[in-house]
């Protein structure tokens, strides 16, 4: 018996025990993974990214930093096709492991200059999933904190600012350790009942909190921990953290 066959057999049992489950969602047939060149959080993108090419077939493209700055023997280790046409047309879903600061300040401006920008704003606009790891576009992750620990309270405001308003588009933010996971609770509709408050991950660190939008309202798990800093960003930032039940 195949994986794939394994994987079936235990979705009809559960399907069988549990009622009303039925099926699981089909995944979509394809995802675009696009680099820009961002280095912080790229390794732990990569892991993620080889996790979740074993549920989801994934393309890539990259920027031209992308290709003078990132390691690219590691990303070819992830096994990824690369994507030569139809770049938004032949895809359900877009993957931006390595988020720039520039490339967000594009976006969120509607600046168009480049492939890139160009490619997120229109699965934007065309209401396709996008997700995108922070790690190198927030000012509260524990990588950028390190790179620039004197940076301005105003300009982290502004760095802020710009990923809520990425976020108001519909794109989600994620840490890149936990790309995969922020990925496929897209693509399986495993997303928050609306207005209800997003469940946090056990363990609750300022990463964490640095893909929440300003005043957030937020429940934690059952018997959760939650670092330092990550209190600290929240309270920074006016996000309430409830305590789970």
């Amino acid at each position: 018996m195949t994986e794939a066959q394994l994987r079936d057999l235990i979705r009809e049992i559960l399907a069988d025990l549990l009622p009303g489950a039925g099926p699981a969602p089909a995944l979509p047939q394809h995802a675009l993974v696009l680099f820009t060149g961002a280095l912080l959080g790229f390794e732990e993108a990569c892991t993620s990214l080889t996790r979740l090419r074993a549920d989801l077939p994934l393309d890539w493209i990259q920027t031209g930093s992308a290709r003078r700055i990132l390691d690219q023997p590691t990303i070819e280790a992830i096994g990824m096709t690369p994507a030569d046409k139809s770049l938004v047309a032949s895809h359900d879903l877009l993957i931006v492991p390595t988020l720039t600061v520039n490339m967000v300040a594009k976006v969120v401006h509607g600046v168009g200059d480049c492939l890139a920008s160009n490619v997120i704003a229109e699965f934007i606009m065309s209401g396709k999933p996008v997700v995108v790891a922070t790690n190198a576009a927030c000012p509260d992750s524990a990588g950028k904190r390190e790179w620039f620990p004197r940076m301005p309270s105003g300009y982290q405001a502004m760095l802020r600012e710009n990923l809520t308003r990425l976020r108001s588009f519909g794109v989600h933010l994620a840490d890149a350790s936990r790309l995969d996971r922020a990925v496929l609770r897209q693509v399986r509709g495993d997303a928050p009942t609306p207005g209800a408050a997003p469940v946090l991950d056990r363990v609750v660190t300022e990463a964490t909190i640095a893909g929440l939008p300003d005043g957030a309202d937020v429940r934690l798990a059952p018997r959760a921990i939650i670092t330092d800093l990550a209190r600290e960003a929240a309270a920074r930032r006016h996000i309430t953290l409830r305590e789970g039940s």
